[in-house]
């Protein structure tokens, strides 16, 4: 299912998206579940085997799941604003689709979705881009560079649809093994954040820390403790002592996704 359209230097891109509902299904007011695999920002696909059972797994519980295509890194960051910015253009994706199903619950209604709890995750780099989602706004502190490409880009909301007048808003972030790369994004207007992540983690830091990719990033442990400063909804999954990434066990999946479903099954209105 085709859902936007990306700039690209040479060219654009076409998005699409897989959809998983639960089967049989009759329910014409699911909340929504958009996610992003991993690859960090350079390769992967929609078809992931973790972010498909993910996805499957939040279908099984009752939400309309969708695994997204988003763009990649058209060459290494070089700056913190340039990995800044072809993040957002990763969020942007997101928020088209998130566009594209709220349109949806608002007319048609094919997917049998509602609009009012949508919301978006991922692995890795899906889940940076979801972090990105649930916490960066114009009031934060912000380099002119990035806080340039914002403005001509629709803001947050971003330019990968047409559909731009339909909100691109969000009631959560699910981050498994994502992060931030300022954590000072954090307020109490940042979405609620459910994070699993692995305490060690040398790819995303789960605290404040240089990754491998070469920038810094502040995973879930520092996300999930501001945002609780703020008074946001926030909780971590920790898995205490490893240093791998995305390294999860199936019963440490399983064991994030019960706490995930619960967490968010709150958050619907």
């Amino acid at each position: 299912m085709v859902f936007g359209e990306a700039d690209r230097v040479v060219g654009t891109q076409t998005l699409r998206m897989d959809i998983y509902r639960p089967d049989g299904d009759t329910e014409t007011e699911r909340p929504v579940f958009i996610l992003a695999f991993g690859g960090g920002f350079t390769e992967g696909n929609r078809r992931n085997p973790l972010v498909v059972s993910v996805a499957e797994s939040l279908a099984r519980r009752g939400y309309v799941t969708a695994s997204i295509d988003y763009r990649f890194f058209e060459g290494a960051p070089v700056t913190t604003d340039d990995a800044n910015i072809a993040i957002i253009e990763a969020m942007y994706d997101m928020r088209a689709a998130v566009r594209f199903l709220r349109q949806d619950a608002q007319g048609a209604d094919v997917y049998g979705t509602r609009d009012d709890a949508v919301f978006v995750g991922g692995i890795s780099s899906g889940g940076i881009m979801a972090s990105f989602a649930g916490a960066l706004d114009l009031g934060d502190g912000l380099s002119s560079n990035v806080r340039n490409y914002l403005l001509a880009h629709n803001g947050t909301a971003g330019d990968s649809s047409a559909n731009t007048g339909i909100s691109s808003d969000i009631q959560g972030v699910f981050s498994i093994s994502g992060g931030l790369t300022d954590f000072l994004w954090i307020d109490a207007d940042t979405a609620p954040i459910y994070a699993a992540h692995e305490e060690f983690d040398p790819t995303v830091p789960c605290r404040y820390a240089l990754g491998d990719a070469g920038f810094s990033l502040a995973g879930g442990c520092d996300m999930v403790q501001i945002a609780q400063s703020y008074g946001v909804d926030a909780e971590l999954y920790l898995v205490a002592g490893s240093s791998e990434h995305v390294g999860y066990s199936n019963a440490q999946v399983e064991e994030f996704l019960d706490g995930a479903a619960s967490f968010f099954a709150a958050k619907i209105p």
